[in-house]
Parts: structure tokens; sequence; C-alpha cells
């Protein structure tokens, strides 16, 4: 009937199953096949409830893994080990920052002892993506993809294989700051666009599209920087990651969007040739470059903008 309804649902199943399975796991040797489908139920319940807030479900899980790795299981242990690598991402990423290399280490030695497997490939992304995410985290990102592409390049697994593409593409991006920025593509009146025409100005790249609510929330706040600096040398490329033309040709028109949108017709979205080129995973992603044509920062959204804008602009008639 609600959220509230279903969250409650939810634990009281966690909570039963944790139950059910102790009682069945006093009466199972460690090395009977039993015992792993009664380990692999525990920390699935464990693991729900810990991400329900419960601190107590958390210290029995951590408890709990640090056992079942030493099962004569392969896949359970795996599995096991995992669950303790989340453990302490967790950790670091709610502020004990200064472990980080050592996670980035350990996910690497993981990912080292079995490149096949999805699950543990998966797991890499999440945590390199999330230090994208971390205040001052660029650096450790940027560490965690290298250490983790080679890797997953390496995979016979073909998922593992296209996540290592996507990694290459994210490091393109993380690479960027210092550095020029590549922007090509054809412009939504079928036009080829030409980045010469930039030349001399200080340029936001917006990867966007008309779906995504964060994206339109901050439009005001480009057009504001747009309109306060556009004839001092400020220019806005969008590059949207919409698959319906209409629909984005009716939103700038509504919202009359002033600034150049690249489009692509065959290859929209995702799979939009920039957004596969630098990693895009998420949006909107912005890219702030320089007169020099050199990528300033990766972060300039909301207020960020308007202020990096007011010093590049300060000594502009």
């Amino acid at each position: 009937g609600s959220r509230q309804e279903m969250t409650a649902y939810m634990k009281k199943v966690s909570a039963t199953s944790v139950i059910a399975v102790d009682k069945a796991l006093e009466n199972l040797k460690p090395t009977d096949p039993l015992w792993e489908n009664a380990a692999e139920i525990k920390m699935d319940g464990l693991m729900m409830l810990s991400q329900m807030g419960d601190p107590k479900a958390a210290e029995t899980l951590n408890a709990f893994a640090k056992i079942v790795t030493k099962s004569p299981f392969k896949k359970l242990a795996k599995q096991a080990d995992r669950v303790l690598l989340i453990s302490e991402a967790r950790n670091v990423l709610q502020g004990n920052i200064e472990k980080a290399p050592a996670l980035i280490a350990s996910m690497t030695k993981m990912l080292a002892a079995d490149p096949d497997d999805i699950q543990t490939a998966q797991l890499a992304m999440q945590l390199a993506g999330a230090f994208e995410h971390v205040k001052g985290g660029e650096t450790l990102s940027k560490k965690a993809y290298a250490s983790f592409g080679p890797l997953l390049a390496k995979s016979s697994n073909e998922q593992v294989q296209e996540l290592s593409k996507s990694f290459e593409g994210i490091l393109r991006r993380l690479d960027l700051p210092g550095n020029v920025m590549k922007v090509t593509g054809m412009l939504l009146d079928g036009t080829p666009f030409d980045q010469k025409t930039l030349k001399g100005k200080v340029v936001l790249v917006d990867f966007w599209a008309t779906w995504c609510g964060p994206c339109i929330a901050e439009i005001p706040n480009v057009l504001e920087q747009y309109e306060k600096y556009h004839d001092k040398g400020f220019e806005v490329i969008g590059i949207s990651l919409d698959e319906d033309r209409d629909a984005l040709e009716k939103f700038i028109a509504e919202k009359k969007i002033p600034w150049p949108i690249l489009f692509e017709e065959s290859a929209g979205g995702w799979q939009h040739p920039m957004a596969t080129y630098y990693g895009i995973s998420g949006i909107p992603t912005v890219v702030l470059i320089g007169r020099d044509g050199k990528v300033i920062t990766l972060d300039a959204r909301g207020e960020n903008l308007g202020e990096q804008l007011d010093v590049i602009f300060k000594d502009a008639g």
C-alpha cells in the first residue's frame, strides 16, 4: 500500500529468515551443501537489514562474513569477501577517506583473483564511481579506474570486457582537467559541429537530456550565466542524450534555449558518441573549458559555475 509498508514487510521477512537460518545452521556442518544455502540466505537477510539502517545487523553481517570467507564453497567464500569489501567501502566513503588506497588495493586483489566474475567487476565499477562523488575524490577515482581497468580488459567474460571499455572513457574524462577536450558531432539541424568556432571562448559543455530532472533544474542557472557573460565570450554546447528529436525540439523552443545542441539520431541516448567517448554514466555532467581550449574543471554546476565565471571574467569590460 505504501513505501513504508513495503519497508516494514521487507524488514520482517529479512529478520525472520535470519532467525530461521540460525536454527538450521545449528544442525548443519560447514561442509554440508545445505550450510552453503543457509549461509547465503543469512548474509542476504543481514545485508537487507543493514541497508535499512540496522547497526546491529551490520555488525553481525561482518562477523559472520569473516567466518564464511573460510568456507570450502568457493562461490560462497567469494560472496563473503565482497560483503566485507562493501562494508569497508561504506566506512571509507562515510569519512575515513585516508583508508581509500588500501581499499583500492583490496579491490584490485579481488579482481586479479578472478577477472571473469561479473559481480566483482560491477562492484569495482561502483567503487570507482563512488570516489568521483566524494569531495576531493577525483584523484582516488582515477587511481581506482586505472587499477581496475587493465584487469577487466584481460577478462574472457564479454560483460566484463564491456565494463573495461567504459573504464577507458571514464579515465579519458577524468584526465581532462588541464588538457584539451575534443567535441565532435552533429548539431540538431543536421549540420556538423565545428569546434573551431569556439576558439578563444570560455565554454561549458553540458551532457543532458529533457527527461533528466536535475538537468532541467540546472538550466535556469546556466541561462543566467549565459545572459551575463555570453557577450564577453562565454558559450554553452549542449550534448543531448535524448532519443526523441521531436520532444527535444519542442523543449528547446518552449524554454528558448539559445546555445547549440549536439544530437545523434542513429546513436542517441547513452550511445551518443561523445557520451561513450568520455564514459558518461550520469547526467548532468558538465565540463568547463578555458579560452586556451584546456579544461578548467569538471565541477561547474550550481553556484560553482557562477563563481568560476566571475573569476574568469572579472577583468572583462
